[in-house]
């Protein structure tokens, strides 16, 4: 039941916001949404354990492949096809915007876990990602949707709200899971961030109905290819690497999945920094969450039975 509460409460959240915009709009004015995604990067702090990230030699050349894949390449091929596509300005923002944010924070570690590959080296490629990420992500941001004309992009104010909102939560976390008396409920952490995501679904689409009407199957189309050809780039470019050097199977997955998807709540972060209406973007980063998760899971499906056949055959 828990890998449906987030599909579900997302579709919800589109349908509750079609039909009554009023009080999620409300909501939206009084500025909830930075909130909604401080608190889910103070979860995700306060679950993170430092002493589970492993110290491999060969972790220092995953990580930098996984920084340039995942950071610094990712963002051009977004907006190359969105470019290449024509597709319409708010589609275009929401697609390069989730074409730049970093790793997701949960469910490329799932998918690495399902896949036979490494949990603990997935869990470190998401951590550093995610901190780098923090970062890198007003740079290319500014290179990308700044130089295109899309938006006036201020770099240093995405920086700071990208400290406030992502970097500062996620550092707090960790200290607070250092208080021995605090311990919070494991059904709690399970599911506030993805209660946040949800909610902050729902406030932005609430605000932004009247831009909505406007979207047609064919845009809806045209997103879900940019968004399908980014996550596969990305995927070829990561087990292409293999090429060029020689790891563990188990840690070629955890890059496979780690550098290739994209974090939801970062992504609405940002697009709430900007002074830009936000309905079609946010439509665009549902279509690509949902997109990478579903692949993602036959994916690694697949590279399951792949490896029970090699270690068969071992």
């Amino acid at each position: 039941m828990s890998s449906y509460f987030l599909p579900l409460g997302l579709t919800l959240a589109f349908v509750v916001a079609w039909l009554t915009p009023e009080p999620g709009r409300m909501l939206d004015n009084w500025g909830l949404i930075p909130w909604m995604v401080v608190t889910i990067f103070l979860v995700n702090g306060y679950q993170t354990r430092l002493r589970r990230i492993p110290a491999a030699r060969s972790m220092i050349v995953t990580t930098l492949l996984a920084i340039v894949i995942n950071l610094l390449l990712s963002p051009f091929v977004g907006l190359f096809l969105v470019t290449l596509t024509g597709v319409s300005e708010g589609a275009a923002l929401g697609l390069v915007v989730m074409a730049s944010v970093p790793a997701t924070l949960s469910s490329g570690i799932v998918m690495t876990q399902l896949a036979g590959g490494d949990v603990a080296k997935a869990l470190a490629l998401t951590i550093i990602l995610n901190l780098a990420g923090v970062f890198i992500l007003p740079v290319t941001l500014q290179a990308t949707l700044g130089s295109a004309g899309f938006v006036e992009l201020s770099s240093w104010a995405l920086l700071l709200q990208l400290i406030q909102i992502v970097l500062l939560p996620f550092l707090i976390g960790m200290l607070l899971r250092r208080i021995e008396m605090l311990r919070l409920s494991p059904l709690m952490l399970k599911y506030t961030p993805s209660i946040c995501v949800i909610g902050t679904v729902w406030m932005s689409i609430s605000s932004s109905t009247e831009t909505l009407r406007e979207i047609n199957a064919a845009l809806l189309l045209i997103i879900l290819f940019c968004s399908g050809a980014v996550h596969g780039l990305l995927q070829l470019l990561c087990w292409g690497s293999r090429k060029f050097y020689r790891v563990e199977r188990s840690e070629s997955l955890a890059l496979l999945f780690i550098a290739s998807q994209k974090t939801l709540p970062v992504a609405i972060g940002v697009l709430t920094a900007m002074d830009h209406p936000a309905g079609t973007a946010i439509v665009a980063c549902i279509l690509f969450h949902f997109l990478q998760l579903f692949w993602d899971a036959i994916l690694a499906s697949r590279m399951a039975r792949l490896g029970t056949n090699i270690d068969s055959r071992a």
